[in-house]
């Protein structure tokens, strides 16, 4: 795992989004994770811009969405973030934008489904990701045991489908956000700390090609 820290929050976007942009350029039929969280915001922006000047091509890109809510409005959907974001403002083709199943009698069936699309496309070549103030990934919540692939998890805004935790480690690449000094304490635990299924960003520390991007309020206590 390597650790970046830039100057501000500007500066960390713009370095998250140069990252996953080269993986684009040097790979145009990667498959890309995209995580929704309100700070990632800044990131698509910048890649949507970087599109309308014609540095970017997403017509071979596959894009997963790493987590779903589960009867959720459709404001709150995670595919309808990331639409205004990013997927609407690039030449993203529709039938290589997958989103994990909201509906279904079996949820086991919609979890393997997803998963298995996953697999087929060939697994993430990038994760881009938020780590939350409580060291979640996606919706994979501390807990004494980490669901591994794809599965639900109940939160305060109800169910939530989502990859699990082996299902991000395996990607290729993981280029995970963290800012603000909100975060610095957990920023630390992340780092530096054990290794814990009570924080799942801590796994981090275990993969080859995980970066964790921080500014420098973030990472004032590492």
């Amino acid at each position: 795992m390597s650790i970046l820290v830039y100057r501000d929050k500007a500066v960390a976007y713009a370095a998250a989004a140069t990252l996953v942009s080269a993986g684009v350029i040097e790979k145009p039929n990667s498959v890309l994770g995209f995580d929704w969280m309100p700070e990632l915001s800044p990131i698509y922006r910048i890649m949507a811009r970087m599109t309308a000047d014609g540095l970017l091509d997403w017509s071979e890109v596959h894009a997963f969405n790493p987590f779903e809510y589960v009867h959720a409005d459709s404001d709150d959907l995670c595919e309808s973030q990331l639409c205004e974001a990013l997927y609407d403002r690039i030449n993203i083709v529709q039938a290589n934008r997958t989103v994990p199943g909201t509906a279904g009698h079996d949820w086991s069936v919609v979890c393997n489904d997803y998963e298995n699309a996953i697999i087929n496309a060939g697994g993430f070549d990038t994760i881009l990701c938020g780590v939350r103030a409580d060291g979640s990934i996606a919706f994979n919540l501390g807990a004494p045991e980490l669901a591994p692939v794809t599965h639900v998890e109940r939160t305060e805004k109800g169910r939530v489908v989502t990859i699990g935790m082996a299902t991000i480690m395996s990607a290729k690449r993981i280029v995970a956000i963290m800012t603000g000094a909100d975060k610095a304490d957990m920023a630390a635990v992340v780092c530096s700390g054990s290794i814990t299924p009570n924080v799942p960003a801590t796994y981090l520390q275990l993969h080859a090609n995980g970066i964790i991007i921080l500014d420098e309020d973030a990472a004032e206590k590492i």
